[in-house]
């Protein structure tokens, strides 16, 4: 026998009734029997929780309101019916309540039983159960009461459910944060790798243009010497030019010329033909010069960091500009022979008066040439100070693309460090992520054992 059993010594129990005295024993048994049955149905009837009782056959003898309400069947359809089959709790054949019958145990159930009404709601409730004895200490019945758990266990499935969508949409959106974290570390590397090779670049264009901004200086003054040498040129054919014309003045009051002047004449025919060549040549040079010119100023206005193309045209400048220094020496020297042909011309003038017109025919002609070659040399000494002037100009500018190649390689630095920086915040970005996603979990885990508790 359990030791829940109640004593059967009616002296041993407390007593709420209390029978007339005049009343025979027959009625106040009566009364008595009476009074219990009247408060065991009326706890039953009042009891806040859904509850039932069985006989020992499983048959159901009570079934409260609240019973009727969970089950969705009121008690007239139940009473004298065995108890599984009017419960219909899942996958159970036999009710608490019966179970107790049997073993003659108090059980109070840990477990949830569920069911489903006739209205197809599910039920869901977590019942204890306990034998009633007869006075004679046999079990006639248990007495059930059921506690609805429903609320509670749809509020753990939606938890349950909550807790499984929030794990993977934590899982899905850390996955994501991870991803893009990967994407900006890689494209990170990729801009400080890229920001480190325009600076090795920015660094190797800079010192071209500082060895740019050298040569050009260098030009600039190699430029003046040409300038000053042209202008000497010209000095000296306007001096030629004049002493020509003493020369035809002499030659008009001379009559006849000596026999060797047709052999100097002839000399000096040769010499002329040599300096109209170059004067063609200076011609083109300075043809040249003045379209290089033009170019480099071009160039200089196009400049945006990379002076390829503005260093091709001073080489060339620089080129030409060594080209009409050797063809000027050439003038001098050929000017030189010329003045002393002319000295000879003028000895042979004054020792023969035969051929003299002939001879000024010569002279007239060496003047008008004297003539082109003094504006060819000003022309080229005003080409020199235009070139003079252009290279002055780009070595200004190459010395402010040097100060601004030197700020933007700051700046590129201060890039890369700051790629650097974003870096180490992105590592730090990710680690958090990941310790948020390892929080949620460790709050998973123990919301789940909360919930198994």
């Amino acid at each position: 026998m359990s030791s829940q059993r109640q004593s059967s010594d009616p002296d041993k129990r407390a007593s709420l009734f209390d029978p007339p005295n005049d009343v025979s024993e027959t009625e106040r048994l009566r009364r008595e029997r009476d009074f219990w049955k009247h408060l065991f149905q009326d706890l039953t009837e009042r009891f806040p929780e859904p509850l039932l009782v069985v006989d020992d056959d499983g048959r159901v003898t009570h079934w409260n309101r609240e019973q009727e309400d969970l089950q969705n069947t009121p008690a007239e359809e139940v009473l004298g019916e065995v108890a599984h089959d009017v419960v219909g709790t899942q996958d159970v054949t036999d009710t608490l309540a019966e179970e107790v019958v049997r073993t003659e145990e108090v059980v109070n159930e840990d477990k949830i039983r569920s069911g489903v009404n006739d209205d197809g709601s599910t039920w869901h409730v977590s019942a204890a159960a306990l034998p009633l004895y007869d006075p004679d200490g046999d079990v006639v019945g248990s007495f059930e009461i059921v506690s609805r758990v429903t609320d509670l266990v749809e509020q753990r499935r939606a938890v349950e459910d909550a807790q499984e969508r929030i794990t993977e949409e934590v899982d899905e959106t850390v996955e994501k944060l991870l991803e893009s974290s990967q994407q900006v570390t890689e494209n990170s590397q990729f801009i400080e790798e890229t920001a480190r090779e325009e600076v090795e670049t920015l660094a190797e264009v800079r010192d071209e243009v500082e060895s740019l901004s050298a040569t050009v200086e260098e030009i600039a003054s190699q430029t003046d010497e040409v300038d000053k040498r042209a202008t000497a040129v010209a000095d000296d054919a306007a001096a030629s030019s004049e002493a020509t014309e003493e020369a035809q003045a002499m030659l008009e009051t001379v009559e006849g010329a000596a026999e060797g002047l047709d052999d100097t004449a002839t000399e000096l025919d040769a010499e002329v033909e040599e300096i109209d060549a170059v004067v063609d040549v200076i011609s083109d040079i300075v043809a040249q010069i003045n379209m290089l010119a033009l170019n480099a100023n071009i160039e200089a206005a196009r400049t945006d960091g990379n002076n390829d193309g503005f260093a091709v045209v001073a080489d060339e400048i620089k080129a030409l500009a060594n080209q009409s220094q050797e063809e000027v020496d050439a003038i001098e020297e050929t000017i030189e022979r010329v003045t002393d042909i002319v000295v000879e011309t003028t000895d042979a003038v004054t020792r023969t008066t035969n051929g003299i017109s002939e001879v000024a025919d010569h002279v007239e002609t060496i003047a008008e040439r004297q003539s082109a070659i003094q504006e060819a040399a000003d022309e080229t000494s005003a080409g020199m100070a235009e070139i003079a002037e252009a290279t002055d100009e780009q070595a200004v500018s190459a010395e402010e693309v040097t100060t601004m190649l030197g700020d933007t390689l700051e700046s590129l630095n201060a890039v890369v460090s700051e790629i650097e920086d974003l870096t180490e915040e992105n590592d730090e970005q990710a680690a958090a992520v990941r310790s948020v996603r390892e929080h949620v979990r460790s709050v998973e885990t123990e919301l789940s054992k909360s919930m198994e508790e």
